[in-house]
Formats: C-alpha cells, structure tokens, sequence
C-alpha cells in the first residue's frame, strides 16, 4: 500500500454529477481527487448509467425547480466545448408527438409548449405538415406533432465527462480510475477515502456523486433516500447512408399508445464506438425492475436483455422508421435513480460530506448545474436544494 495523499475535497464517482464538480471545485482553487472507475465492469463490478452515446437536452421544464438549473447547463455547453476542446453537444431540436393533452414523463407537455410561446411549428392531430420536413419519420395520425428547437437536441454523456475532466486536470486536480469502497470519518476532522485496490486518500470534505450505487459498499454514513429502476435501450443499425441522411434529424419525444411500453425517447443516428451508426430508443416498459441490492444492479448490467425486450422494442422503433432497413438490432442495459419528490438529491449530510445524485431520469441534461450546486455547498456558497 502506497502512502496517503492528501486533498481539500474528494469526489467519489466520475460521472456526470461527479466530474462537474469536481471541475468547479477545481476551478475555485481547490485541491481535488476524483475517484471512480472509467471502464464499466472491472474488477469491482461496477458499472454507470453514463456510459451511453446520447442523452436528450433543451432548456424547457415545466416544473419550475428544474428549469433555471437546466437552463444554466445547457447556456454553459459552448463554453466547456471551447475550453476543453471536446465537442458533445448537437442542438437538432425536438420532435414531441402525443395524442391531445396526453401528458407523459418527459417534463413539457405539448399545452406547456404552446403556452410559452413555443414551438416555431406545431402540427394538430391528423394534419401531416410536419413531414414535408422529416419524411422519413412517422407518427399516428391521432397524434398532434410539436418542433421545439435549439438550444433542445442531445449531448453525448461522455464526451461531457471527458470534457469536464479536462478541465479538471488543467487546474491541477487529481483523476483516480479506481472505486471508493469506505468512507471514513479522520478523528479531527476530514474524511479518509479507501478504494477497491488498497490506496488511501484524506480530504477535508467529500462529494459523493455514486448515482445508482449510492447505498454500496460503506461510504454513506446513512442510506440515501433513492430507488433504483432498471430501464432499456434498443440500438437500430443504420447503413453510412441513412446516418448521413438521417443525422441531422431532431430527437424525438414520443408518448405512444400503451402496449407494454411508454414514454419513447429516440436520438438520430450517430457513431458508436465500436464504428457502427445507430439511432437510439428508450422506453420505460412492463418489464422493469426496482433493484435494491448492490448484486441485482450488477446482475441486471451483466444479463442478456435481448430476448426480453426486443419484441417490446423493435415495433416501437420500427414503426417510427417505416421505411429505414435495420442492418441490426440490439439492446443495452441502463439504470435510473429517483427521490421521493423526483427531484436531484443535492444535499450536506454530515459536517463535510455532501451527496450528490438522483437524476430521475432527466438529470444528464443539467449536469453541470447539479455538479456547481454540490460544489457550493462544499465551499460554503449555498443553501441545499429547496431551501431559501
């Protein structure tokens, strides 16, 4: 075991709460270490929800403890792409389709759009206008159609990590690829962070920003108020022609009939890693599970999804692309946290210590806002969410 480094501020988790604040903590002029894995599984089994090529973005939310902090984020997106040299943002638009005043989770309803004076184009139930633009998309004619665009569109979750990282570095803090396992209390003060293999580091203060693994392994001194939900995603393969075609559509926001799942979101296509071109889509859907054990979140990202949820899956995507031919389809596991009032858990829990997660399934998007408010809270700036 090597010796212990010492920091003002330790961040656990370097996903999209964590390395936001560990960037402006930075920034500020603290001293700073982040700890957590950078490839999902490892030796410690641990595995992210941000590991994923998209997430939808806008400015717009109906609740209006959302909204400024969404907002901040989003207007901040140009300045981390500048300074860190990363590009991850695509302001496409998007495309909401429901039937009338259906109202589903995806936080602006199409009343919500019309009433703040958006969106440049609106298309009522039955009228196609919309297709003259995107023709190769398809919607129920029973369903009104809505274009809210730019600054809406998606971010690529981890290009934003890398970018926030950057930066990180830059101002001298410290990146550790390993995962905090403890999380003691120093007699005197600090916290001291111990990780999966053996190092040791003593801050002053501590972010934990653990997402779905928050009640793991012993860092919390208390269990976080969050459940935990298992949701999917189905990857449709695209010829270099159609994504090229196709890349420039808007995302898509789709409450569809039920029938075994709901609330669609979908991206354009874009490139994956392994140099295929897919377009995205999410649903939540009849099979998902509230997971509450360290095992059954690590055996939900190990199963094979495929069987299971194709069938759910493929007519949604298909139907929306009715003539795009699918060169392949295939799912991939994701994960989602939420609080009780499905709001981000943001919030001092013993002198020192703050928590940072619960993105309720809409938190990608605003990242860097919730990373500030855990890092002013950590330097004092701030009272905790809800508070006034």
């Amino acid at each position: 075991m090597g010796n212990t480094e010492s920091f003002d501020v330790g961040v656990i988790g370097r996903g999209l709460f964590g390395s936001a604040a560990a960037r402006h903590l930075a920034e500020a002029g603290c001293s700073v270490v982040a700890v957590g894995p950078t490839v999902p599984g490892g030796d410690a089994d641990i595995y992210s929800s941000h590991d994923d090529e998209a997430r939808l973005t806008r400015r717009l939310d109906r609740d209006e403890r959302w909204a400024p902090f969404t907002a901040r984020a989003v207007d901040a997106y140009r300045s981390l792409e500048e300074r860190s040299g990363i590009e991850f943002y695509r302001p496409v638009g998007a495309l909401f389709a429901s039937r009338p005043e259906v109202d589903g989770k995806h936080g602006v309803s199409m009343a919500f759009l019309r009433d703040h004076g958006r969106p440049e184009h609106y298309w009522p139930a039955g009228e196609p206008g919309w297709k003259q633009w995107w023709p190769r998309l398809d919607f129920p004619a029973t369903h009104e159609v809505a274009l809210d665009p730019a600054p809406a569109g998606y971010i690529r979750p981890k290009r934003l990590i890398a970018a926030q990282e950057a930066l990180t570095e830059r101002c001298g803090g410290r990146l550790v690829d390993d995962v905090a396992t403890i999380l003691e209390t120093r007699v005197g003060g600090g916290h001291r962070i111990k990780t999966f293999t053996g190092s040791t580091y003593d801050v002053e203060q501590v972010v934990v920003a653990t997402g779905a693994f928050a009640n793991a392994f012993e860092v919390l001194p208390v269990q976080a108020d969050i459940t935990v939900k298992t949701e999917i995603v189905i990857l449709g393969e695209v010829s270099e022609a159609d994504a090229n075609e196709l890349g420039e559509y808007p995302t898509v926001l789709h409450q569809i009939d039920p029938d075994g799942i709901d609330d669609i979101y979908m991206t354009p296509p874009l490139q994956f890693p392994d140099g295929r071109h897919c377009i995205k889509l999410g649903a939540n859907t009849t099979l998902d599970t509230w997971p509450t054990a360290l095992d059954e979140i690590q055996h939900w990202f190990r199963s094979e999804t495929d069987p299971d949820y194709l069938p759910l899956l493929r007519p949604a995507l298909e139907s929306l692309w009715p003539d795009v031919d699918f060169l392949s389809l295939r799912t991939k596991p994701c994960i989602v946290s939420y609080t009780p009032d499905r709001f981000p858990l943001i919030e001092e829990v013993e002198p020192g210590l703050i928590v940072a997660v619960a993105g309720n399934g809409q938190g990608a998007k605003g990242s860097d806002s919730w990373g500030a408010v855990a890092a002013d809270l950590v330097l004092g700036r701030s009272l905790p969410l809800g508070e006034t």
